[in-house]
This record gives C-alpha cells, structure tokens and sequence, in this order.
C-alpha cells in the first residue's frame, strides 16, 4: 500500500499548528521571555515549591504532577534571590527530573545561569544553556522531540538554584484527532 505524498504535508502542517508554528522535527526553541515561551505553549504546569520548610529535601512529593527529583540531592531554599515568591530549589549541586508521561516544553525561573538538558531515556536530545547572571531570569524550551528526563545545572558554578519551575505536553484535540484519522491507510473495497 502506497501513501499520498500529501499525506506527510498534512502531518508536517498538523505538528507546526498544535504547537502554534513553533516547532518542527528534531526541533528545539529556546526562550529567555517568559511572555513569549507561554504564548507559545499555551497550558503548562508550574511548581512554586513553596509549603515546604526551608532545607526540606524534594523527591515525591509533586509526584501527583507526574515529576520526580531523582537525585534525593535537592532542597527548599528560601531567599531573596527567588524574585517571584521567595522559594526556590536548591540543585545540590544539579536537578534530575523524570516525568511519568513525556513533555514537550519546559521552562524555569533562576539567578545566575542554568543549562537544560533533555533526554528521551538515556540519549541526549538537547542541551540549552542560558547565561544571564543576576536575578529574575527566565530560560525555557519547547522540543518537536518529546523528552520524559531533564537534568538542570548551572554550568558556571557548581551549585544551580531554580525559582518556578513549568512544564508540559499539548493536549490533543479534535481537529488533531480527526486530522490523524485522516492519515490513517483507508482499506479498499473491490
């Protein structure tokens, strides 16, 4: 059975239109405009860290988001540096994420520098790094290639520290649903 060779212009166009003409394949864009990175996802999920006591060690607990800090290295932080609300994350000295699902942007809020790096299992697919230094930067990614591993560092310094962290997939839709079963081989009757 042969496809239409329109067929993987319709997919290419379906792709560029849920992420609203940001992304292409093997694509990755990176923003430091918090403004400019939302209108380009949409829906995301943001975790404030705050609730928890100063020093307290993250692991499971936002696991009803479906993120887990893998290391058992990272802790509350509360300071001033955290511009948005005061609570942070210190990365001890980095942040290993793992996602129950895969995600497709994420971003964060952080003094200094930061790197991020997203992983499909064990291989490497990107690795983004925003040197801004100061106070109330903002770096943040959405990749054509879904990613369900990230590791976050300060590449400068052997401490990261992260202020909000956000992330998140596309949710499908009905025209991307019908649009998929328009790609779909149709059997032939004789």
């Amino acid at each position: 059975m042969r496809l239409r060779p329109t067929i993987g212009l319709i997919a290419a166009a379906m792709l560029a239109w849920v992420g609203n003409g940001q992304v292409s394949g093997g694509f990755v864009e990176e923003f430091t405009n918090k403004d400019e990175w939302i209108a380009a996802v949409g829906r995301f999920t943001t975790i404030g860290f705050t609730g928890f006591p100063d020093g307290t060690f993250i692991t499971d607990q936002y696991a009803d988001l479906g993120i887990l800090f893998t290391d058992g290295n990272d802790s509350i932080d509360v300071w001033a540096g955290h511009v948005n609300d005061g609570w942070g994350l210190d990365g001890n000295p980095d942040i290993h994420l793992s996602f129950d699902s895969p995600q497709a942007w994420i971003a964060v809020h952080f003094p200094g520098d930061v790197q991020i790096d997203l992983f499909s299992g064990d291989i490497l697919l990107s690795s983004s790094v925003f040197i801004a230094g100061g106070l109330g930067n903002f770096g943040g990614v959405i990749s054509s290639e879904l990613f369900d591993t990230v590791v976050i560092l300060d590449p400068s310094v052997g401490d990261v520290f992260i202020d909000d962290l956000h992330f998140g997939v596309p949710a499908p839709s009905a025209m991307w649903l019908l649009a998929v079963a328009a790609l779909l081989p149709r059997r032939r009757r004789r």
